[in-house]
């Protein structure tokens, strides 16, 4: 019987959280006992009506005379601090000027519901507000010095500025409710980002779906963001600027609230101005997430939960605007010095299925070193038989990393710092083929993660936005990643590979290239994928409104349905269904264009092409397919092989039949 992970109960915080919130309560017994044990405090005279050791001049310490520096410019104006701390963190930090304008504005609606609750406490609720409510409902008054009532006053700062006094009620600590609220609303703006960031915690969040099961926010609920993509060395690193300001509020809230809880209001006022506090914290809030498919998840979540304005990644690179110009004086640097090995290519439309499927044919590119590659599986897959990628299956390290820095200057397009490289791909077919390596040495088989979305989507959007200022709508990239045994990769050295659309159809005739499109970007429709022979499976990573989804919960969703399609649905779950790092449980491969997201599992990198010799059917070589099959093209290498598949392209279907798993919908003939 294998062991499940428990589940955070979706309408309550998690574990982290709950130690936070514990600091709050314990902040306030610890003043409590110390007021208590403290000969100075109880020698201290108190005030009721003041709240406070009165007079100021036998006050057991600075911090409790209501003149304090702190108290006058920090607390009396409190609200004032928490908002410029949340909008220097919004305006920036990485973590949030990378998102949308609409994830944007969720983060201020969320400090707009903190700061309406904060007003309706302290100072307006269609009339006074609910402290100065509180404290009439319960008896209060306000009354001159000789017992005299002050009729038509509803407010303590009303009372005050007649000359009376506020006595009698319940007065609910507007000193621990704002310190508490403010403070605690900052730290889940701030905390959650580092704690990602750093990866110091796992996230514990989880869903509601629509049938009843329990799942992991960081798959299942695309609106909360993952922010582990690039982990940062400390604490201090992770925060930059704006959390580093937040976290001075934060600091010295913590402290005032201290201060508050040794020297100032009751117990029960202070224990009242919490629970105000954490009314509006804790108040749970239901929205529904856009998952994929028919079942969507309902994920109802605390104030903190509703995070869709911080980014998937806290990634703070940034690619220059003018990425398309370096690639190409790189490349043409490269190619004239021999640095780069450009090989030319010819190159056929075949129909596959009704889908144009390039063929191309580099006898040069045979001179390519290839890592070694495990044996194709014999059978169509079952989770019995599957072969899966584990650690020692991986291809065997070459002694030369070419995507270890430091990189030579000719191959180097640009440095992404801190976390990536574009270089240039050494052996290319298609002109300024170029790669985004990780700078640092990370496993091509373990999961991606999503730094390395976010940083090659930007390139996405750079050559989108590059090529339409100049009027040039030929500018779209593809982006692919080849992960494991069967996926066709050939460095163990994380790396994501980048082609110009544009300069994938040369070579073709003016009507070919008309007619080809990237395969990926039409994988979305269910007319297209039922005709390819074997399973692959997509998503729009574009809402209806044009806003980008979370790339890294779009990949982890179409990772863990590749995974089921090659071991079965028990075997998934045995493995962990929410995994999110390390080691990948199957080959795949992965494609990408600016809508589109596209994984296929792999099951075997290619089959012995045959031709008729001398009368008999013989092997004449192999056809082998890393991620550009989601482009929708082939290569090969000998004048034999492409000679046998220009005139058998059935071969081309049969080749796709066995690399993954078998689509039972596509038609058996071209």
């Amino acid at each position: 019987m294998s062991s499940r992970p428990v589940r955070s109960p979706p309408h309550l915080p998690t574990r982290i959280e709950l130690l936070v919130l514990g600091l709050y309560p314990a902040l306030l017994l610890f003043g409590a006992l110390f007021s208590f044990v403290s000969p100075e405090t109880r020698a201290s005279p108190y005030d009721p009506v003041r709240q406070s050791h009165y007079p100021p001049e036998k006050a057991p310490s600075y911090f409790a005379r209501k003149d304090n520096i702190l108290n006058v410019f920090f607390v009396k104006r409190g609200w004032a601090w928490i908002t410029i701390a949340f909008f220097v963190f919004w305006a920036t930090h990485p973590a949030v000027t990378r998102k949308d304008w609409g994830s944007r504005i969720k983060a201020v609606m969320r400090w707009a519901s903190v700061t309406t609750w904060w007003i309706f406490v302290t100072q307006w609720f269609f009339g006074p507000g609910l402290v100065d409510r509180g404290f009439m409902l319960t008896g209060g008054r306000c009354e001159r010095e000789i017992g005299e009532l002050i009729a038509e006053v509803f407010s303590a700062s009303a009372c005050k500025a007649s000359g009376g006094k506020w006595k009698g009620g319940h007065d609910i600590s507007g000193h621990v409710f704002l310190l508490v609220l403010g403070s605690y609303f900052l730290i889940q703006e701030v905390g959650w980002v580092v704690v990602r960031s750093t990866k110091a915690v796992e996230d514990e969040r989880c869903v509601l779906m629509d049938d009843g099961a329990i799942k992991s926010a960081a798959v299942e609920a695309p609106p909360d963001k993952r922010e582990d993509v690039q982990v940062l060395t400390n604490v201090f690193e992770a925060l930059a600027f704006g959390g580093k300001f937040a976290a001075v509020v934060i600091g010295l809230s913590v402290w005032m609230l201290l201060m508050t809880a040794i020297y100032f209001h009751t117990w029960f006022e202070k224990l009242t101005g919490l629970l105000t506090a954490l009314a509006e914290s804790q108040a749970p809030v239901s929205s529904r997430s856009s998952s994929q498919g028919p079942s969507g998840s309902k994920s109802p979540r605390t104030f903190r939960d509703n995070m869709t304005a911080l980014p998937d990644s806290m990634s703070s690179v940034k690619v220059p605007a003018n990425l398309p110009e370096l690639v190409k004086a790189a490349f043409d640097r490269a190619v004239a010095s021999g640095d780069v090995n450009f090989f030319a290519t010819q190159v056929t439309l075949i129909n596959v299925n009704s889908i144009p499927f390039q063929l191309r044919f580099s006898p040069a590119l045979a001179k390519k070193p290839n890592a070694p590659q495990p044996a194709p599986a014999p059978v169509p897959p079952t989770p019995s038989t599957v072969s899966t990628a584990t650690p020692t299956d991986a291809a065997q390290k070459p002694l030369f990393n070419p995507f270890a820095p430091p990189i030579p200057p000719p191959m180097l397009v640009t440095h992404l710092e801190p976390s990536h490289n574009l270089i240039l791909n050494k052996f290319a077919i298609i002109p300024e083929h170029f790669i985004l390596a990780t700078h640092a040495f990370k496993e091509q088989t373990h999961l991606l993660e999503a730094a390395d979305l976010e940083v090659a989507y930007q390139c996405i959007e750079v050559y989108h936005s590059y090529h339409n200022s100049k009027n040039d709508k030929g500018g779209e990239l593809f982006v692919f990643f080849n992960s494991g045994p069967h996926s066709g990769a050939s460095q163990p050295h994380r790396h994501l590979q980048l082609l110009r659309v544009n300069r994938m159809k040369e070579g073709l005739s003016s009507n070919d290239a008309n007619i080809w499109t990237v395969l990926a970007g039409e994988l979305c429709r269910d007319e297209v994928r039922s005709r390819l022979p074997f399973r692959v499976f997509a998503e729009q990573i574009r809402n209806g409104d044009g806003i980008v989804k979370p790339l890294h919960d779009v990949y982890l969703r179409l990772y863990r349905k590749a995974c089921e399609a090659v071991l079965g649905t028990a075997n998934t779950a045995a493995t962990g269904v929410g995994q999110v790092s390390g080691e990948a449980s199957i080959s795949y491969n992965l494609g990408m264009t600016r809508d589109v997201m596209v994984v296929v599992p792999r099951i075997a990198e290619g089959q012995a092409v045959v031709a008729d010799v001398d009368g008999q059917r013989q092997e004449v070589g192999r056809l082998a397919l890393n991620g550009t099959v989601l482009a929708g093209t082939a290569l090969v290498k000998t004048q034999a092989e492409w000679d046998a598949l220009r005139a058998e392209p059935q071969q081309i279907l049969e080749v796709l039949g066995r690399i993954g798993v078998p689509n039972i919908q596509a038609p058996a003939l071209l």
